[in-house]
Order: structure tokens, then sequence, then C-alpha cells
């Protein structure tokens, strides 16, 4: 399997298959950290603090998720949607950069 295809099966596993919160919410928060259009409160300040420093997420902002969303096992959904989709807009800018060298 290439690199493309198994970070392709890293964003299905994270927001293309069912769990506790909705595909779209998952999808909307993973889009966010790369820059997409915000998504409502609390899910878009976490998601942005993932972007931007990931070290730096409060208690308090876990706990709000954790709120809005009902449940520890949706709010885990929704911060490994956050974390996946940073991570993958990390690598996408790479593969991009890496295209443009060559």
């Amino acid at each position: 399997m290439s690199h493309e295809e198994l970070a392709d099966a890293l964003r299905l596993a994270v927001v293309g298959r069912s769990g506790v919160t909705p595909v779209s919410l998952r999808n909307a928060i993973s889009k966010r950290v790369a820059g997409g259009p915000a998504v409502k409160e609390p899910y878009d300040t976490l998601a942005r603090r993932i972007a931007e420093a990931s070290y730096r997420v409060t208690d308090a902002e876990v706990d709000a998720v954790r709120e809005a969303a009902g449940s520890e096992k949706a709010a885990f959904e929704a911060v490994m949607a956050a974390c996946v989709g940073a991570g993958l807009a990390r690598w996408d800018a790479f593969v991009e950069a890496l295209d443009a060298s060559s």
C-alpha cells in the first residue's frame, strides 16, 4: 500500500465510519484543523487549539467538548478527528512540498 493510500485509509477510519458522533461533525472538525470553515463551539476552539499548539489544550476545553458531545466516547471521537486531521494536514503539506521540489 502506498503512503497516499494509507493516509486515505486513516482519514476514512476517523471520519467515514459510524461512531457516536455524526460523521458530518467529525469530518468538519477534521477539515477545520486544516484551515477549513469554523464548526460549532466548543468543537471549533478545540480544533483550532489542536491545529496551532496541541500541547496547550486545556482541561476546560476538553471538558466543554465532553459536555457538548454527551459522553466520554463522543468527546474522544471529536478529539481524534482533530488530531488525525491536523496530522494529515501536515502530511498533505509535506507531500505537496515534495512534489513541488521534484
